[in-house]
């Protein structure tokens, strides 16, 4: 982290110019020693050129170098272009749009927050504003009452079919049979008499 804050600070303290190495270090507040050992490995990189003898080295930025400011500009043109076409993004999308490591990516964000030039709301992710953030809560909450009301209308159009076959399904009441015979006696009022007169201990 803090080599990396040196890496940048000397980096746009030679924007523009050329400088010795006590300059730089004096100019980013390293020791001269661990500022030679951070140039060079910039040489390195090709994000460095030097000119001149040993002691008396002059530093530039290479022609091909690209600045934190340049880097960070392209890097938030990329996400707002992507925001122009969606409500939000969230940080395995920016992972995956910018393909830099994880720190590179959080350092970013943070500056973009900084700047104000994205919004981060918690999990939910980042938005170019607030008022871009209130829209987006607003057309999900709208998105949540469609669906609930879809579900309910389906449920209750099950429950309308299913309705009948749950009567057809009930098994009918069956009525009680009636002994033919039995009433037929009934209905004949001689036998009725006859068996008035003998009563029903008669033998035949």
């Amino acid at each position: 982290m803090k080599t990396t804050n040196a890496v940048q600070a000397a980096i746009r303290f030679l924007e523009g110019r050329e400088s010795t190495l006590p300059e730089i270090s004096a100019a980013i507040n390293m020791e001269p020693r661990k500022c030679s050992n951070l140039l060079g490995g910039l040489l390195r990189t090709g994000t460095l050129t030097r000119t001149g003898r040993m002691r008396l080295y002059v530093y530039s930025l290479s022609p091909n170098c690209v600045t934190p400011e340049q880097l960070y500009s392209e890097r938030i043109r990329v996400v707002h272009k992507i925001l122009a076409n969606q409500s939000r993004i969230t940080f395995k999308d920016v992972n995956e749009l910018l393909n830099e490591t994880r720190w590179a990516v959080r350092h970013f964000l943070d500056e973009a927050c900084m700047r104000k030039d994205l919004v981060k709301q918690g999990k939910q992710g980042f938005f170019l504003s607030f008022s871009h953030y209130e829209s987006y809560v607003e057309n999900m909450h709208k998105e949540r009452m469609a669906k609930r009301r879809v579900i309910c209308a389906a449920y209750r159009a099950a429950r309308r079919v299913s309705k009948p076959k749950i009567c057809a399904q009930q098994p009918e009441v069956q009525t009680a049979e009636i002994n033919i015979v039995c009433e037929e006696c009934r209905q004949n009022w001689q036998g009725y008499q006859v068996h008035k007169i003998f009563g029903s201990g008669a033998r035949a």
